[in-house]
Formats: structure tokens, sequence, C-alpha cells
């Protein structure tokens, strides 16, 4: 069997558990949000909103409105709500066999706080209905409740309302309770009923009829027959309309996602900086390549790749003629190591010989620097010297074999 927790929205809430019908299977239980969490966990919840905090209509609403009925409504209703239409928000019940349509309209930060606080324990309900509308319907008397010190009246063809229960005769009154043509059906709980019960039985005076009946756990029961109905206009419409399936996954995990994404396209940001970034070092390395290469390579008509020219005028130097640019220069390296004194200003490349310009003290400093250079298999010969501030002056030529001078 099917069954419901039925929770009223009060201070303290009240709670009870009833089967597909209507009819209590359990205790009515008090207390905070957080002591009916475990029962709400094991069947779907209704949730009994206070109706004051509601108002009820029966606007006139063009019969074709169809789908744009939700947005008709609000200007339909403007006149009976105190506040901006903006701040409202609306549940379309059924139409009757009339043409009239019940409308419920509350403060929308008020709906928005109950399901916070609902949420806030893991309590997701599958429908909240005002109290009002969970008025036991009989179509010869008028429904009345009086409950912790509210009065909830049903009048047969009109809509129910929601009155301060305090001072009692006066509610009564403005409730339209009085007359001889008034066969009232009364449900007062057992403690309205032991604080005001001279008050109510005066009420038998002025009434064409009263029913009394004591509710010993409260209204909660009476009520909760009524809302599980799923002809109970529910207020959970709109952006307020509970989802399943992957939509109330989502809703779920909305800002958990929203979280990744931004994390994804941070990192996917950061990827795409360093990825510019790396292709700007690279062109700017490839430039001072090629103008390393220019320099190195001067007799090079063209630059095209200059890592690989580079690369094979060395290997051409080197390893496959020992008498190549590695060689000399190992020569020249220990010839300045072998004799020191001598100061190598500059150094170039040029058919195959090494044009070096050295600054020594004297002309013997370099005389022992072009021994040592002969001395390890090359050949240096002296083109010119010139006497200077820093010493002698000496261009130099290296090239490879041959007796030096």
């Amino acid at each position: 069997m099917n069954q419901f927790l039925v929770l009223r929205i009060a201070s303290p809430y009240s709670w009870v558990v009833t089967g597909a019908d209507g009819a209590r299977v359990g205790p009515v239980a008090t207390g905070d949000l957080t002591d009916a969490a475990p029962i709400a966990k094991e069947r779907p919840v209704v949730v009994i909103a206070p109706g004051s905090s509601v108002t009820l209509a029966r606007p006139e609403l063009p019969i074709k409105a169809g789908a744009k009925l939700a947005q008709v409504v609000p200007y339909a209703m403007e006149e009976s709500l105190a506040g901006e239409v903006e701040n409202f928000h609306f549940a379309i019940g059924a139409t009757d066999a009339d043409g009239s349509t019940q409308v419920a309209a509350l403060r929308r930060e008020e709906l928005r706080s109950w399901l916070d606080a609902l949420a806030a324990a893991g309590i997701a309900p599958q429908a909240i209905v005002p109290d009002t509308l969970c008025l036991p319907d009989n179509p010869g008397k008028i429904v009345a409740v009086i409950d912790s010190g509210l009065l909830l009246v049903r009048v047969p063809g009109e809509l129910p309302v929601a009155l301060d229960a305090e001072p009692i005769t006066e509610s009564f009154t403005l409730a339209g309770l009085e007359g001889e043509d008034r066969h009232v059906e009364l449900f007062v709980s057992q403690h309205d009923w032991q604080h005001s019960r001279e008050m109510i039985e005066a009420l038998r005076e002025v009434t064409g009829s009263l029913d009394l009946h004591i509710l010993p756990d409260g209204a909660l029961p009476l009520l909760a027959a009524t809302a599980v109905k799923p002809e109970t206009l529910s207020l959970l419409q709109g952006e307020f309309q509970r989802r399943t399936g992957w939509r109330a996954e989502w809703q779920r995990w909305r800002v958990a996602a929203i979280l990744a994404l931004a994390a994804l396209a941070l990192h996917l940001g950061i990827r795409a900086y360093d990825l510019v970034r790396l292709h700007n070092e690279e062109q700017r390395l490839d430039v001072a390549i090629e103008q390393a290469a220019r320099i190195a390579l001067p007799d090079a008509e063209r630059i095209e790749d200059a890592r690989a020219q580079v690369e094979q005028r060395l290997a051409g130097s080197g390893g496959g003629d020992p008498g190549g640019f590695l060689a000399q220069l190992a020569a020249v390296g220990g010839a300045l190591a072998g004799a020191p004194g001598p100061k190598l200003e500059s150094l170039g490349w040029r058919e195959r010989s090494l044009e070096l310009q050295i600054v020594a003290a004297n002309t013997d400093a370099i005389a022992r620097f072009t021994q040592g250079v002969t001395a390890r298999g090359m050949s240096a010969d002296v083109a010119s010297t010139t006497n200077s501030e820093k010493g002698v002056e000496a261009q130099v030529k290296i090239s490879a074999g041959g007796a030096g001078s």
C-alpha cells in the first residue's frame, strides 16, 4: 500500500503518515524538520502550508489562453494582491464546469524560504498545498476548522479563507458563520476546545445548526485526507515545479557541473596561453639562430635551415676532415694554453681556414703562439702585425697541414 508523509508548516512542525486514500496509518508527531527527515526518505512528502500566506481567486481568464495562461494570470489578479505582481508566484488549478479557473498566489520569497528549510533537512516535497484547500467538502454545510489559533472556513460555492481565531466571536462574525440560514460543521482541536469552549458553544445560538467535532490530535489528520489527493492544487509549479529524472539530477549537480566546466575552461585557457607563448618563443629563437648562423656562415648565400646548415658545416669541419674547423680550433686553444701571453680578440672562418686577431706584449709572444700551432700539425701564417696601445696586434691565418713560419 502506498503511503505519504504529510507535513504541516507550523511552529512546531507536525507530520503524520497516511495511506494513498488519505487515512492516517500512524500517530501525529511534532518537532523539527530534521526529526521528520528519516521518515521522508521512505515515502513521498506532501507539505501543508499556511493558507494565510496564500491568496486564492477565480479570475476571469480568456477561454483560449492555452499555453499562455500563466502569462495572463498575474495581470488578472493584480488588483487582489498587496504588492507588486512581479514579487508573486502563481499556481493554476483545474478549470471547473462553469469555466472558472482556481488560482493561488503567494510571495515568491516566502515559498522559496519554505523550500530552503525543507532542503536543508534533506526533504524534497512532491507537493505543497495551502491548508485552506485541504478543508473537507460538504455541499450542504459551511465547514470550519479551529486549530492553533487559526480559523479555516469553506463556504459551499465560495473560496475558502483563513482568519485569526482570536477573538473567536469576532472571527465567527467575519467568517459569516452567524445567521439562521447558516448550517456549520465545526472541527475544533482539543487544545482550542479547552481554551474557548464556552464561546464555541455559544455559536449554537446564532446559527441554524452546528455539528461539532473535537480533534484530539489537532487538524492535521483531517487536512491530510484532502492534501494527498492528486486534484488538490499544488504550489509547486513553473519555476518551483518538482523535477524528476535527469532534470532533477541536473539541479542537484548543477553547481558542481558549472564549477567543473569553469575549471576545464581555465585549464584550456592556460594551455592555450602556454602554446601561444611557446610558439612566440620558438619564433624568437628561430630569428636568433638565423642571425647567429649568418655570423658563423658569412659565405653562405641563403639560410634556409639554419640548424641543419650549421651542423653540416661543423660536421664537415671536424670528424670527417682531420684538418677542419674543430681540429684547427683545438690547435689554437692548445697553443694559447701552452704559450701564455697572447689574447684572442676575434675569430673567423673562411675558405676552410681560421682567421685570428690576437694581441700580445711583443712579437716573441706571437712567435711562441705560432710555434705551438705548428707543433700541433697546423700551419700558422702571420699576415701582419701592428703596434697599438694594447700591445702588438697580429693577423694570423690557421690552416691544415704544412710547416708554419
